[in-house]
């Protein structure tokens, strides 16, 4: 019999109904909402609350948590997947947290959550628990990295964005497609997601790291008030190929003359960065002021990977450090 372990978090997937009608998310043990899930009775499935959060509280330093304790069920052995169970507006940052600092070679380890809450009509929480768990159970997902199930489709972490703030077809992996499906019993795989290196960074505190966004005209005052409080890392989500504003362009190179981390992708669905164009807050030209550009990232994921990445290199912010830690295709079971 292969044995499943279900890490609850929170979330949507564990709501109870709240004293003034709405949703309190994060309220429902693991154990309790195991009980109604259908089809995996030929499994050994446990449950264990790690914390119990709506996922816009999800913290460092609980991803820190969280990683540290898949890690630990990895090592210890006697565990064929792990599930984890997490609301869904900030499920696809966890899930790629995962698969850049957890080794799962040995491990099929799969996140899931649901649009809906477990007590209303036509509720996708039990469908995805089951799935997921199913998914998590068998050996031909081993070596995919960590999966996000969801509305019985299978997801590469590294990809998937919630598509919907309500339907059950909550996420996708647009322009590049799903791993494949789960339907029933079965798990039907199509393709194979490429990968990157892994992260093994400590367990303690991760670099703080945030996010400024690009858009017509928008000013340099929320990138220069980033400088100026000294974060280690920042992610510009650039438009198009990774084009910013023209004024942005001297604060990066305020940036990166002060150490700090900068990055740049695009905020488009998909299609890599390229310095193709020679103006002012073109991609050449913000590259040229000491970022680097990365691609098939997301801003939030992008995030996550430069938090884990300035922890392996110590706090460096060195481009040429960083680089080989973005890129794609590596070898992860060797």
């Amino acid at each position: 019999m292969r044995r499943v372990v279900v890490l609850t978090t929170g979330g949507t997937i564990a709501s109870r109904p709240g004293p003034e009608g709405r949703n309190v998310a994060g309220a429902l043990p693991g154990a309790e909402l195991l009980r109604p899930v259908p089809g995996i009775e030929d499994l050994q499935v446990e449950a264990h609350s790690l914390f119990q959060k709506a996922s816009n509280a999800v913290s460092p330093e609980d991803l820190q948590v969280l990683r540290a304790e898949c890690q630990r069920l990895i090592a210890a052995g006697g565990v064929d997947g792990i599930v984890v169970t997490h609301g869904t507006d900030t499920l696809e940052d966890t899930a790629y947290f995962l698969e850049c600092g957890v080794q799962t070679r040995d491990v099929v380890l799969v996140v899931t959550g649901s649009q809906r809450v477990p007590h209303a009509p036509g509720t996708d929480a039990y469908t995805n628990l089951r799935d997921a768990i199913r998914t998590a159970a068998s050996p031909q997902c081993r070596g995919l990295g960590v999966l996000v199930v969801f509305n019985e489709t299978v997801h590469s972490a590294a990809f998937v964005r919630k598509a919907s703030s309500f339907q059950l077809n909550g996420f996708e992996s647009p322009g590049l497609g799903c791993l494949g499906f789960v339907d029933g019993q079965d798990v039907h795989l199509y393709q194979q997601p490429r990968r990157q290196p892994l992260l093994q960074a400590s367990f303690g505190a991760l670099p703080q790291v945030e996010i400024a966004a690009a858009s017509l005209g928008a000013s340099p005052l929320a990138l220069r008030a980033l400088i100026d409080a000294g974060v280690p890392g920042i992610v510009l989500e650039g438009t198009g190929r990774g084009q910013v504003p023209p004024s942005w362009v001297p604060e990066v190179e305020r940036a990166t003359r002060a150490g700090i981390a900068v990055l740049v992708c695009s905020a488009t669905l998909h299609g890599a960065v390229l310095p193709c164009y020679e103006y002012p807050g073109s991609l050449h030209s913000v590259q040229e002021a000491g970022a680097l550009g990365v691609s098939g990232l997301s801003a939030r994921k992008a995030r996550m990977r430069l938090m884990l990445a300035l922890a392996c290199l110590g706090g460096r912010a060195d481009r040429d450090a960083l680089r080989p830690l973005f890129g794609w295709g590596a070898d992860r079971d060797a």
